[in-house]
């Protein structure tokens, strides 16, 4: 927007008509008069102000107030604006001066006074002036926006402190290798404002306490004052810096040109001029990006073929320090206001503009790429954005800690409250992940549980906790993290598994249900009767050896063999499917089966007898017409031993098998 300034002309008109009146101090007031006219022609804005505030506190002449008005809004002195721009509208009588009722609600804007604001913009938007009451309404939005958004996400923003912060201004804050760089700007040694400033390039480190250290300058080769350097961004993948070198024409830049330097052992090359980019236009804020698959650089220029004073445009990367022509983002992300300091990261694109609705002046935006387009920007809400101006947006690579750049109130300013541009760090809470886990046995509650939590990679954070009266515990995870879970319990197999905490951006709960198996329950005693062969079984219908059970049968000849008077009953059994002279007859196979495999090891044949019993001693209920599994039925299809004469001391082992109190197996054990 073009704000109508009050000629310098006027003043010296009115200089000369006041000669005669007071001859004694017509020469001093002439002198400030020419002196403000040679600040103005220097764009030294702050001087200019300091010779003008002492003429009128001689003549009080109130049609200096626009100019000093306008001068102050340019310095960002908003509460000093806001009172001149007030004592104009309070002095227009007849309503007529749009222009100042909108910089005055402007500038009650920019000072937080959203209501008061909204009363004096209404005003202008009622007036329908072709100009001011456009510009009334999107600041209208702005207040909108302000009042009635809610904070989505805890945000917290404070000052970077004063080992970073000065009263002149810092700017252009990123990280590299844990490290902060950024630019700062402070007055030559002996020269007036707005006249040669140093804009040096420094970095910072973090100290024991989080905060930031005292920040040294970055090599002097690249830190040099002429030019001076305005921003700076990184490639970490190529190592490269990106930076602006910078010439002032009083306190407006004059030219910006992006200069690359390449990270070499512990020092940056001497900045090369990058090739490609508009070179007799103002272009900064470099920050490299990717679209399409291809490195590209993104940059705010004042270049033709923008929608306003500075658009973003991108570059394509052809080689190290070579770009194609540039292109502009469009219509989507540029407006008719001013689009700077672009951050990339992830396809998502955070930016300042004062083209959209904001809570003050520059307000900080997101769009997001999808591969051909981007989406509608959205403002990035109360904390990142102030009643002043914010930009500089900047983020690691977890993405809950960054910095920012404000003239917010809390700035260490020259001028005002308001004038200089400080760096802010901010943090953003990060997504609580609750862990609730369920310990079961067959979907049902089981107590007197130990729960074990390690976080991966880092065994040394392993938590345990046992309750006895409850079966369900709760734990809060860190994002962006592999938990493994372990459940024990006495009585149960252990169970574990692994659960990450990775792209997860809201709060969110996440349940996990462990079904324990439980332990067989083993009954180990010692006897004299009939003696089970664990794996002689046999298929449906059939009388050949297995051979899964040769081992039991091997374990049987060993036995024989170490007691060589023992003689056996070798029995067979059946299930009770087919009729019962069939099993009997089936059952004797079997068992002739088993004893003719022993009898071929080199058995006397008087010392086994091999008897079939049918289905007439069956292990479990799996009767006639009994529905049974086919597990079931195979437990009745068996062959057992017992001596019948011989030693009388003979001691087996026998594992009885029980789950949830019911026989499952029993299992004759081998002695070792």
């Amino acid at each position: 927007m073009k704000i109508l300034t009050v000629p310098i002309l006027i003043l010296l008109t009115m200089a000369a008509s006041t000669v005669l009146a007071q001859p004694l101090k017509t020469i001093p007031y002439q002198a400030r008069i020419e002196k403000a006219d040679e600040y103005a022609d220097r764009n030294n804005y702050a001087s200019q102000l300091d010779e003008l505030e002492e003429v009128y506190k001689e003549r009080k002449d109130k049609s200096m107030l626009p100019l000093m008005a306008q001068l102050n809004y340019k310095l960002r002195d908003y509460g000093r604006a806001e009172n001149l721009y007030k004592r104009i509208v309070d002095g227009d009588k007849k309503g007529t001066d749009i222009e100042a009722r909108y910089m005055y609600g402007k500038m009650l804007k920019l000072n937080g006074k959203y209501q008061e604001a909204a009363e004096v913009l209404r005003e202008v938007k009622n007036t329908d002036d072709d100009v001011y009451a456009p510009l009334a309404i999107m600041e209208l939005k702005g207040i909108l926006l302000a009042v009635s958004t809610d904070t989505v996400k805890q945000i917290s923003v404070v000052p970077a402190g004063p080992k970073i912060n000065t009263k002149s201004g810092e700017y252009s804050p990123t990280l590299y290798n844990n490290e902060l760089y950024f630019t700062s700007t402070a007055l030559a040694a002996g020269e007036e404002p707005g006249n040669t400033y140093l804009v040096k390039l420094l970095k910072s480190q973090r100290d024991k306490d989080g905060g930031w250290s005292k920040a040294s300058e970055v090599d002097a080769l690249i830190s040099a004052s002429s030019p001076a350097v305005g921003n700076v961004a990184f490639s970490q993948a190529d190592q490269i810096m990106y930076l602006t070198k910078v010439t002032f024409d009083g306190e407006e830049v004059a030219t910006s040109r992006v200069y690359y330097s390449k990270r070499e052992g512990d020092a940056w090359t001497d900045p090369a001029l990058v090739k490609g980019l508009p070179d007799s236009f103002i272009v900064k804020n470099p920050m490299p990006g990717e679209l399409y698959g291809r490195d590209v650089l993104f940059f705010s220029s004042n270049a033709p073929g923008g929608r306003g004073g500075f658009d973003i445009f991108y570059a394509t990367k052809i080689s190290e320090g070579i770009f194609d022509s540039p292109v502009n983002l469009g219509s989507t992300v540029n407006t008719a206001g001013d689009e700077i300091t672009p951050f990339y990261k992830e396809g998502k694109l955070v930016y300042a503009t004062d083209g959209l609705p904001s809570y003050g002046g520059f307000d900080l935006y997101s769009t997001e790429w999808n591969g051909t387009s981007w989406s509608t920007p959205a403002n990035m809400g109360p904390g990142f954005n102030s009643p002043a101006d914010d930009m500089y947006y900047t983020i690691d690579e977890e993405g809950y800690e960054g910095l920012l750049v404000s003239n917010r109130v809390g700035t260490t300013s020259l001028r005002g409250k308001t004038c200089c541009d400080d760096i802010f760090t901010f943090s953003i809470a990060k997504p609580v992940v609750e862990l609730e886990v369920y310990v079961l046995d067959e979907n049902k509650p089981l107590r007197h549980g130990e729960l074990s939590i390690m976080e991966q990679f880092k065994p040394e954070t392993k938590v345990t906790e046992g309750k006895d009266d409850t079966y369900h515990f709760s734990y809060e995870l860190d994002i962006n993290k592999g938990y493994f879970i372990k459940v024990t319990r006495i009585g149960f197999f252990p169970d574990s598994l692994y659960v990450k905490t990775t792209g997860i951006k809201e709060d969110s709960t996440m349940i996990v249900k462990i079904n324990l198996k439980p332990k067989p329950e083993v009954e180990v005693i010692s006897i004299n009767q009939p003696i089970r062969l664990n794996n002689i079984y046999y298929n449906y219908n059939d009388a050949k050896i297995l051979k899964a059970a040769m081992p039991d049968l091997d374990y049987l000849y060993e036995l024989m063999q170490q007691y060589p008077d023992m003689v056996i009953e070798l029995s067979s059994h059946t299930d009770a499917r087919g009729n019962d002279e069939f099993n009997m007859k089936l059952s004797q196979r079997r068992a002739d089966s088993a004893m003719n495999y022993l009898l071929a090891k080199g058995i006397a044949p008087e010392r086994i007898q091999a008897v079939g019993y049918g289905e007439s001693m069956l292990l479990n209920n799996c009767g006639n017409d009994v529905k049974c599994s086919e597990e079931e039925h195979q437990l009745n299809r068996r062959t057992e031993f017992k001596i019948i004469s011989g030693p009388t001391n003979i001691e087996i082992k026998k594992q009885i098998t029980r789950e949830r109190g019911k026989i499952i197996d029993t299992k004759t054990i081998k002695e070792k």
